[in-house]
């Protein structure tokens, strides 16, 4: 359990610094507003959960196995409804398309990126 908790941990430390960094990108550059961050954030986090099943379902590379068809559709159902309520401005404040593609191209990135650490880690703690 030890271990695992460490993985965790490392894995964890790296999602906040991405989630920061994404936050910042949404500030700075976007120029959000506190409701349009507040849609941000959510997509980001919608985002970046869907890909993290992906690296945290393979203890070696997540591309190493493939995820069932059932979990494929799913994801790929949430990432696309989300995105629309953020495009459409359906109950949350708007995002513009450009905006929304920017999150999910981090989000992808940054779980790609989280990938290496974890499968030292892992390997690191004997996982």
């Amino acid at each position: 359990m030890k271990k695992i908790t460490l993985a965790s941990i490392v894995i964890g430390v790296l999602l906040v610094v991405g989630g920061a960094v994404a936050v910042l990108v949404g500030i700075e550059y976007f120029g959000l507003k506190w409701g349009e961050l507040q849609s941000y954030v959510m997509l980001m986090l919608v985002f970046t959960s869907q890909f993290r099943m992906y690296i945290v379902r393979e203890r070696r590379h997540f591309w190493s196995s493939r995820p069932g068809r059932e979990l494929l559709i799913a994801s790929t159902a949430t990432v696309i409804g989300f995105a629309l309520l953020g495009v459409c401005g359906i109950i949350v404040p708007q995002l513009t398309v450009y905006e929304v593609l920017f999150l999910l191209a981090f989000s992808a990135a940054l779980t790609l990126g989280l990938d290496f650490p974890k499968y030292y880690v892992f390997r690191r703690l004997g996982l």
